[in-house]
């Protein structure tokens, strides 16, 4: 190729990255502050702040639309769900969600959010083109945990008082199963197959295996330290770690999957709570709510490579795609 061909086509694909919404340029980590009441935004290649957003009232679970472009934010006391624009870095639209909003599920298409409805033992279903509330489905008492099966045919919600998970049917719209599981469940995970789930119980100080095709657990593993607190729950891309957020213990355990024990535990910030891990499963952020703090871990080495400040008590955390 020539210099004088060459120097146009340099020039076509800057442009190309340049275009690029901010989602797509570069994974970004998004943290909600409850007692701030914003989101901080952390780019993942230098680990640095680049934004923090005021959001609404109490924001705690959070969840990225398909594209990445929209980010949805949880609000209790507001009894909505906030949809922010990751390219405008502003807040177009307050969806209703029910009473109590917790956490939430967005599904594979984006159409709806399947959302726990904490203090009246229901799971909401919002249509986010009409912005209305679709369906109404009874779970168990105090729901909190809302997680989406890789394939979306289920949802999972978690109950703490019931200590329950509620399986959802999203076609039929209706729990097709009650699982029995640790003590206060709080979140759960699939892996990346679908063929498994894990729950954890931050009374019990356990986590549950769940075979998802029978709806019965398997196995439970125990967390070690008086009243860990299990809380948090993400699945390494490869299927076989499970990290989990101990609140008590201000670690995060490392599980191996195929055998069904913990391998290890890496002390991070004071009461984490929100985890999530990159796509390539490299890096794990845990948000501290006591220390302000989100732990950034390199899991080939399980230690903590860095520590970013954030706003006050961050709850959830999500990784962009």
């Amino acid at each position: 190729m020539t210099r004088a061909r060459a120097v146009p086509l340099l020039l076509f694909v800057s442009m190309l990255l340049l275009l690029r919404s901010p989602a797509e340029a570069a994974p970004h980590v998004y943290v909600a502050n409850e007692r701030s009441n914003d989101i901080t935004i952390i780019d993942t290649a230098t680990s640095s702040v680049v934004a923090t957003v005021p959001i609404g009232q109490r924001p705690r679970g959070l969840g990225l639309s398909p594209d990445g472009n929209t980010l949805y934010v949880a609000l209790a006391p507001e009894r909505a769900v906030a949809a922010l624009d990751l390219t405008t870095r502003k807040v177009v639209a307050k969806l209703p969600a029910g009473s109590d909003p917790e956490t939430f599920a967005v599904s594979r298409d984006g159409t709806r959010l399947w959302i726990s409805n904490e203090d009246v033992a229901t799971a909401s279903v919002v249509d986010t083109t009409t912005k209305q509330i679709v369906a109404t489905v009874p779970v168990g008492v105090e729901p909190e945990g809302v997680t989406m099966s890789p394939d979306g045919r289920l949802v999972y919600v978690t109950a703490e008082t019931t200590h329950t998970v509620s399986v959802i049917d999203t076609a039929a719209v209706k729990v097709v199963a009650t699982i029995p599981v640790g003590s206060r469940p709080r979140e759960a995970a699939f892996t990346p197959d679908g063929a498994r789930a894990y729950v954890t119980g931050e009374i019990g100080g356990t986590v549950s295996v769940i075979d998802v095709a029978n709806h019965k657990v398997i196995a439970t593993i125990r967390i070690d330290g008086q009243l860990p607190k299990p809380k948090g729950v993400v699945v390494h891309p490869n299927g076989r770690w499970v990290y989990v957020t101990n609140g008590g213990a201000h670690n995060v355990a490392v599980i191996d999957g195929d055998r069904n024990e913990v391998t290890g535990y890496i002390p991070v910030g004071t009461r984490p709570w929100g985890i999530g891990i990159t796509a390539d499963g490299k890096r794990l952020y845990t948000a501290n709510g006591v220390t302000d703090d989100v732990s950034v871990i390199d899991t080939e080495s399980r230690q903590v490579i860095a520590t970013i400040r954030v706003g006050a008590r961050p709850w959830g955390l999500v990784v962009g795609r």
